[in-house]
């Protein structure tokens, strides 16, 4: 008999739980909250027109408050609406921008507006041990067992995809703990083991879920392709490029120290892990592809639509899609996901099968057995192994390999990663010489703490993108790799890592030629030439709200902050002289040329969430909290005529500004200014003027 297991309404499911576990929670406040209050005091009618009065009121300053942003009426069912208007936002967008290009945000990981978030977790531990590994297609104890254990038999059955809502478990196959099973019909099997401890005779058990791979034989390459590139691309859910640097230091290191190019101006398009494989995988958006979403109740599956896996399984390519969370799948959330799998090497069926085992999230580190393991070994690193066996595997191989567990719910839980994550790096270098590598995140923290300050918001929308070009194109395209380090600071999306794999494959021909009408570039650009620094994000398809891009606005002399920019500058440049004691005259300020505030678009700032299950629509009314503003500011003082420009940060809940002389331009010639401290203090010349 096969067992049939059923994921229809996996996703469904569990989000139903939540929101019934939700309920319960608020029905218990809103009964506490109510045993505080007075009895029967809404029959009070002074009471009662008093709540009436405050709640019109509430409803007025929303309608007529000028700071809160609203959206147009939308039909959200309605998808072609839902496209005409993201294609008029960034045609208006781009009367703006265009041609203006991208200031990218120079953030400091470490800074206290997001560290204080950081938090230390338990370090994943699994235990017991796994009798049965898999190295590629064969299954068998392992020596460590068989030290201790005598008349081993183990049970196999093969877990069988089907469909991404369907599979089922194969009949039974005994095999002696000496001999080898091998995995024919399925990557993926369940096995159950009997034996004796050797020290007692007493019988010992053991059952788990095991993985390798089945013999898939690639298609015949085209003639003339039989030596293109391989392409490996490990990605982490949740995860900024901020994010990386502060809670993965040795795999940060390992990145710079191995010749990675980090993609600084890396932006997403759109909301969620979806925004951004779409376009990774098939250079398309979601709206641009059909319509498969579960809310639609059709039967339609992405099986038709142009992932990358497919082209490159007809040129020869043996393929791979591996990500570790099926129920909360990128392309079956909600979506009606795959009725194929569509790689040669596919994980759904076995994580489907391992979440009937699988212990509750909460309190894991209390737990006996933690979430986060697949028997003995955490599931990040069972990602890692199964990616470097399939990268043992002969010929061309293209994999995408996306984790998701120790980030989705709480990043902080990736630290567990860091060592295995470096070393993992490190042995790709024995592939450098004909492989493409690519490691990257979705996005940043969505729904964490975090996102309520500016910095959370900008690296939400700066995911990391470290890229490695193979040596052998490096060395037949020199003008490419330097291409690719003079995009570093550019504005780049996932349309443009698309492009830049095809590239890389010598496959430009699917290129996506799609421009926003009005642009002067194609939404997607290849990081192998340089990106035009004048490129606007609404010319790279990115909607105001997304755009990390900031911009200096003019400071009004009646803003208060006019003249405080100014002053600070003055009180600055007179505290460095002050340091030579009378030497020096105190500068005055005789006039302020202008003033500059360095802003995220108002879009970014008002950005709260999705309106929408599909996140295509905001809700614009967020207060996003601004620690620091960036001010430029040039003043001419007295006596003499000294002129300076200077960049400083405001600290809002200081009140203060922070500057430094690295920051200090004097634009006009001192001359004989400084004579009296030139020979002892040359630091100060620039401000001094002696008396």
């Amino acid at each position: 008999m096969k067992r049939v297991r059923l994921y229809k309404n996996a996703a469904d499911c569990s989000l139903l739980l939540k929101i019934q576990q939700k309920i319960k929670f608020m029905r218990r406040r809103f009964r506490f909250s109510m045993a505080l209050l007075p009895k029967r005091w809404h029959r009070s009618r002074r009471n009662a027109a008093m709540a009436i009065i405050v709640a019109s009121l509430f409803a007025l300053y929303y309608i007529y408050s000028p700071t809160v942003i609203t959206e147009k009426d939308l039909d959200i069912t309605r998808r072609a609406a839902i496209i005409e208007y993201i294609e008029n936002k960034l045609q208006e967008a781009l009367k703006l921008d265009k041609g203006m290009g991208c200031e990218i945000p120079e953030l400091d990981p470490f800074s206290r507006e997001v560290t204080q978030f950081d938090k230390e977790l338990p370090k994943i531990k699994c235990e017991g041990q796994d009798w049965v590994k898999c190295y590629h297609s064969k299954c068998r104890v392992i020596d460590g067992v068989k030290d201790h254990h005598k008349d081993i038999t183990c049970t196999f059955r093969d877990i069988l995809h089907h469909t991404d809502r369907q599979y089922t478990i194969g009949p039974p196959t005994q095999v002696g703990g000496d001999d080898v099973y091998e995995l024919k019909e399925s990557d993926h099997v369940k096995v159950a083991c009997v034996g004796r401890r050797k020290d007692d005779n007493k019988k010992a058990d053991w059952s788990g879920n095991t993985l390798g791979f089945r013999p898939v034989p690639p298609l015949p390459s085209p003639a003339g392709r039989e030596d293109s590139f391989n392409v490996v691309i490990f990605g982490f859910d949740t995860t900024a490029r901020n994010g990386f640097i502060r809670r993965m230091k040795k795999s940060w290191q390992a990145l710079k120290d191995l010749g990675f190019t980090v993609m600084e101006g890396y932006n997403i398009i759109g909301d969620g892990t979806p925004a951004a494989l779409f376009p990774i995988l098939t250079g398309k958006n979601e709206l641009e592809l059909p319509d498969v979403r579960k809310s639609k109740h059709n039967n339609g599956s992405l099986d038709s639509f142009p992932f990358i896996f497919y082209k490159l399984k007809q040129d020869g390519y043996r393929t791979a899609y591996f990500e570790d969370m099926p129920n909360i799948g990128t392309f079956q959330y909600r979506f009606n996901g795959f009725r194929r799998q569509p790689a040669d090497h596919y994980l759904r069926s076995f994580y489907l099968e391992d979440l009937v085992a699988r212990p509750s999230p909460s309190h894991w580190w209390k737990g006996k057995k933690s979430y986060y393991c697949l028997g003995d070994t955490p599931q990040f690193k069972v990602m890692i192994n199964i990616t470097e066996q399939f990268l043992e595997l002969g010929g061309k191989r293209f994999i995408f390999t996306f984790i998701a567990d120790i980030t989705h719910d709480d990043f902080n839980l990736i630290k567990n990663a860091d060592d295995d994550t470096a070393a993992f790096l490190h042995s790709l270098m024995s592939r450098a010489e004909d492989t493409l590598i690519v490691v990257m995140g979705d996005h940043g923290p969505r729904y964490a703490n975090v996102r309520d300050t500016l910095q959370g918001k900008l690296e939400e929308r700066l995911p990391l993108l470290a890229v490695r070009l193979p040596a052998r194109l490096a060395r037949a395209r020199p003008h490419a790799q330097r291409a690719l380090q003079h995009n570093a600071r550019a504005l780049t999306t996932p349309h443009d890592l698309h492009s830049t794999i095809l590239d890389v494959l010598d496959m430009r021909q699917h290129w996506n030629p799609y421009k926003v009408r009005g642009a002067d570039y194609t939404r997607a650009l290849t990081m192998l030439e340089p990106i035009p620094r004048n490129r606007s994000c609404s010319e790279a398809g990115i909607e105001p709200h997304w755009c990390a891009c900031l911009a200096w606005q003019n400071v009004s002399t009646d803003d208060p902050f006019f003249e405080k920019t100014a002053q600070a500058l003055l009180d600055y440049i007179n505290s460095l002289v002050a340091t030579v004691g009378d030497l020096c005259v105190p500068r005055t300020l005789t006039s302020t040329a202008w003033v500059l505030r360095q802003r995220a678009n108002s879009r970014l700032l008002a950005f709260k969430n999705a309106r929408d299950a599909d996140g295509y629509v905001g809700h614009f009314d967020a207060k996003t909290k601004v620690a620091n503003e960036n001010y430029q500011v040039k003043i001419a003082v007295g006596p003499g005529h000294g002129i300076y420009e200077a960049s400083m940060t405001y600290l809002v809940n200081e009140d203060k500004f922070m500057i430094h002389t690295r920051d200090i331009s004097r634009t006009n010639a001192y001359r004989s200014e400084p004579d009296c401290i030139s020979k002892t203090h040359p630091h100060l010349n620039p401000y001094c003027y002696c008396r």
